[in-house]
């Protein structure tokens, strides 16, 4: 029986790159790289032993220098849409100018790092922290010997 020759490592990691990350189906990244839909599917579920191939340092040395080229080139061709969209703005919609602009301003955010998104937490021990001060709060509160908190003789006073 004809074994087949195992995938090399770089293009296996753009198999990985594209399927793991991007989200692509096992049709496209085999289109995509002239890797057979099986092997695809095996690279992607850890099958044969790629589930310990893609743990390896080389692997995943492959995998980052495959990150970086796609995060180039989807940069590069950003760039040239937006030139493109640019000759086009005034032909645009309203809508179509807000949701650009939108999509832009979320990139751009990503790219530098910041948030894209406004998230609040609410932490239940913050509440027992403010039950302890108001306690407090009403402890120095209290009458002290001799004097009343009683509303009629205080409102008398």
């Amino acid at each position: 029986m004809a074994t087949r020759r195992r995938t090399d490592l770089p293009t296996a990691a753009l198999v990985m790159e594209l399927g793991k990350t991007e989200g692509r189906s096992t049709r496209d990244v085999s289109k995509l790289t002239g890797v057979r839909r099986t092997t695809v599917e095996n690279i992607l579920n850890g099958a044969h032993g790629w589930d310990q191939v893609a743990q390896s340092d080389a692997f995943k040395w492959h995998r980052q220098e495959q990150n970086r080229a796609l995060e180039q080139a989807n940069r590069t061709m950003a760039a040239e849409a937006l030139k493109k969209a640019w000759g086009k703005m005034d032909k645009a919609s309203f809508y179509q100018l807000v949701t650009g602009a939108a999509i832009m301003t979320d990139k751009a955010r990503l790219l530098a790092g910041e948030p894209t998104e406004n998230l609040a937490h609410l932490h239940l021990h913050d509440f027992d922290a403010l039950e302890s001060l108001r306690d407090k709060l009403n402890q120095l509160k209290q009458p002290q010997a001799g004097i009343t908190s009683d509303p009629e003789i205080e409102r008398k006073r």
